[in-house]
């Protein structure tokens, strides 16, 4: 009779426990937190959420502290976070977790569990012991796969796939770019040269003497025996526009009146004019003895003068071309 009293205890007593275990399982908690991709030193997120219903009051103190958990494993960060709705209490943990601790192969680890209070206003409760018995909230175990930071030991033994080549570098489009970029600096370095009237060779502003240059040498007038007719109408034209005027023996002087630079080639220009007027408008006719050699000759140096006198002094052209 009192074995059978015993054992009838024993399952009541079982009972009660299994009730105060029910009971403090109060709410479902919802756990995320990435499983992979860990080692040595890493950070580890772990976000809790859970709702309480009415009537109860989480205990804040039972949050753990920041601080060493494992010799592994120290919790580095806590955020906690609670919102009520319509009596509801919505309870958010962010853990944040640091790892100091490895392994020799890839295995799966877990944070310890995590215990909290919750408290029951419930008023019909007369017993204050009952009233301030704290109900249990468990945040469980969570794993994750720790990877090894060292790599395995050497051995002798032959590597079962032979060696991969380093990738070669792009050498062709480095080298294209660079050579696009040289050549975009160049040429805008010619024109800024060229609007800036800096070439000798490609005057922006050409005058007079420099077109007459210029057309001589594409008539080819070097190759000719003598020259035309044409060719000495050409030079006069180009000689006038200098002077600003048309030009004739008694208004030749006006020439080196207007362009100072051409003082030097004053005696060749003197004979070019005089036979080239004989040759036109002399009744007996003469013998062309104008050099082409000589001709060509201070037309290229009257042009360089010319280019000179204008860097000096740009207003002057300016002046003659107004006055053209």
């Amino acid at each position: 009779m009192c074995l059978i009293l015993l054992l009838f205890t024993h399952v009541v007593f079982a009972t009660d426990e299994q009730k105060g275990k029910a009971s403090n399982t109060v709410v479902d908690v919802v756990v995320t937190m990435q499983e992979h991709g860990y080692t040595l030193g890493d950070l580890v997120t772990m976000h809790a959420e859970f709702t309480l219903g009415k009537n109860l009051i989480f205990d804040e103190s039972s949050v753990p502290l920041a601080g060493p958990i494992t010799r592994w494993l120290d919790l580095r960060e806590v955020h906690f976070h609670q919102s009520k709705n319509e009596g509801q209490t919505q309870i958010k943990i962010n853990f944040t977790w640091q790892i100091f601790g490895t392994v020799q192969e890839a295995q799966k680890v877990k944070i310890p569990a995590i215990i909290l209070h919750v408290f029951s206003e419930n008023v019909e409760l007369t017993d204050e012991v009952e009233k301030t018995k704290p109900l249990i909230i468990t945040i469980p175990e969570q794993g994750f796969y720790l990877s090894p930071v060292l790599p395995e030991k050497l051995t002798d033994e032959e590597i079962p796939r032979p060696m991969l080549p380093p990738p070669r570098f792009d050498e062709t489009t480095p080298r294209l770019m660079a050579f696009i970029c040289l050549a975009l600096g160049l040429l805008l370095g010619g024109f800024f040269l060229w609007w800036q009237d800096k070439l000798m060779f490609l005057p922006r502003h050409p005058g007079a003497m420099t077109l007459l240059a210029r057309q001589l040498r594409q008539q080819n007038v070097v190759k000719q025996a003598q020259f035309s007719a044409a060719n000495l109408r050409t030079i006069h034209a180009g000689l006038a526009a200098v002077a600003g005027q048309s030009l004739y023996p008694n208004t030749l002087d006006n020439l080196f009146k207007n362009a100072s630079y051409l003082e030097v080639h004053r005696q060749e220009i003197e004979q070019f004019f005089n036979i080239s007027w004989q040759l036109f408008h002399s009744q007996n006719p003469i013998e062309n003895t104008i050099s082409i050699v000589d001709t060509i000759l201070w037309i290229k140096r009257s042009a360089i003068a010319e280019r000179l006198s204008h860097r000096v002094k740009p207003s002057h052209y300016f002046k003659d071309n107004a006055t053209k």
